[in-house]
């Protein structure tokens, strides 16, 4: 992928997918290696939805380049100093490895070496995606995306977003492809106390919210080509910025998680409370990439 024009639509709904994706597999592999019989039907689902998310990202990536052998050439013409060539090898390899982890945890293998060689590859290519997404922005050069942070604002973004579409998932009970043995030993020990979701969704509601107030501020400390455009940014965005991405996705599920660890610290989320919260950060995650990729490029063509 090269800096040849204008990114549209397709690039920011590849690094969310891929995010999403990304997300969805470190958790469904913290829950298999915590507490893996009262999630295993939840953590089966986000095996089979990580390769998926991803591989889906990569299609509108290709789409996008409207070439597909140009992103096959960053293998057979792999460049070790280019971001990108780095970028297809690491969706590769995680497809591959999350493809036959979702085989091996679906035919119910998962207490053998080869299962937990596989966790830990995965759980290294997904990391490896999410820095991935963040470094690409910042090896460009733009004065938006420029420095660490939007490193760690997009691995972040992509956690939540992954933490946000299982809660959803869990909630609403959806277990296609989950054997019938699965679903059973899950019933059976719903009721014990387990993996809790609602501390992790206030810890990590909290942590970005943080990084995203204190990158925004950062900007606008920053050179006269940065702080024209973050200026540009807010005078095209600012009210989706605030609205979505501050408010819907951060801080309103910051307080929603908080108020149920407050009222029991050792129960979930109510189900209707969850789902919308979750939702919430989904719409929030894509908001910030959608308006972080098409702001970064110094140009605002009206494509939200």
């Amino acid at each position: 992928m090269e800096w040849h024009a204008p990114w549209d639509i397709r690039i920011a709904l590849d690094l969310f997918l891929g995010g999403l994706g990304v997300g969805v597999f470190i958790i469904s592999v913290l829950l298999n290696v915590s507490d893996k019989e009262r999630n295993s039907k939840i953590s089966l689902m986000g095996s089979y939805l990580a390769p998926l998310l991803v591989g889906g990202g990569v299609l509108f990536l290709l789409s996008e380049l409207g070439r597909p052998e140009r992103f096959l050439s960053t293998l057979y013409n792999f460049n070790p100093q280019s971001v990108t060539s780095w970028g297809g090898l690491f969706q590769i390899g995680f497809m591959i490895i999350a493809l036959v982890y979702a085989w091996q945890n679906f035919k119910g293998k998962t207490n053998d070496s080869t299962f937990r060689t596989l966790q830990g590859l995965g759980l290294l290519f997904a990391i490896l995606i999410g820095v991935y997404h963040g470094l690409l922005l910042a090896s460009l050069g733009r004065p938006l995306w420029g420095g660490g942070m939007i490193i760690a604002l997009f691995l972040g973004s992509s956690l939540f977003g992954g933490i946000a579409l299982l809660v959803i998932l869990k909630e609403l009970g959806i277990s296609i492809g989950v054997p019938a043995q699965v679903r059973s030993e899950t019933a059976a020990t719903s009721s014990n106390k387990g993996f809790n979701f609602t501390v992790l969704f206030f810890i990590i509601s909290a942590v970005e919210l943080v990084l995203v107030l204190g990158w925004q501020f950062a900007l606008y400390r920053s050179g006269t080509d940065t702080l024209a455009a973050v200026n540009s940014m807010m005078e095209s965005f600012g009210g989706l910025w605030v609205g979505l991405v501050i408010i819907a996705g951060l801080l309103i599920p910051l307080l929603g998680s908080l108020f149920a660890i407050i009222k029991d610290k050792n129960s979930e989320m109510s189900k209707g409370l969850a789902i919308i919260l979750s939702a919430l950060v989904i719409v929030g995650s894509y908001t910030f990439k959608h308006i972080v990729i098409i702001a970064g490029q110094g140009t605002l063509p009206l494509i939200f």
